[in-house]
């Protein structure tokens, strides 16, 4: 009875230890402080992502990504989500840069703003609950006022408008 559990203990981790990744030296990699990583609770400060390498993204052409876990249905509209769609095109208009931190920080929120006006008009027209509807319709005239303040600071700063 004990040789075959043995055996049937090695059919169970075979298969297992074959799937476990070996192990990476991280100590080779470059911009990490590996001294503050080895103190439980130490402070480590930010990475150094310049010293990176750039990643190719040529190499992701021709990707399926209807096979990525469903992120493809993520980002379509359903009758559930219908901000999909507004909520993507947002992040994607958030990777404005600007001159400096405070330029990129106004461009950003104001593409911020401008998602959740189109959600939100999105919501008035679709969302069966009136409490949300005249909640969204607050967001739309808030977030109006919103963008005319940052495009206020944008050209009083003598940056262009976006």
């Amino acid at each position: 009875m004990h040789k075959y559990m043995t055996l049937a203990a090695l059919l169970v981790a075979a298969p297992i230890a074959a799937q476990t990744p070996p192990p990476v030296d991280h100590s080779k990699m470059q911009g990490m402080n590996h001294d503050a990583m080895a103190t439980p609770g130490a402070s480590t400060p930010a990475m150094d992502h310049s010293k990176m390498p750039m990643m190719d993204h040529r190499k992701m052409e021709g990707m399926d990504h209807s096979k990525m876990g469903g992120m493809g249905e993520m980002m379509k509209n359903t009758p559930a989500n219908p901000y999909a769609e507004v909520g993507m095109a947002m992040h994607h208009k958030m990777m404005v840069v600007g001159a400096d931190a405070s330029e990129t920080w106004i461009r950003q929120m104001i593409e911020h703003h401008r998602g959740a006006i189109a959600m939100s008009k999105i919501a008035v027209a679709q969302a069966s609950d009136k409490d949300v509807r005249t909640m969204a319709q607050k967001v739309v005239t808030m977030q109006e006022k919103e963008v005319a303040s940052l495009q206020s600071w944008l050209k009083r700063n003598g940056k262009k408008a976006q």
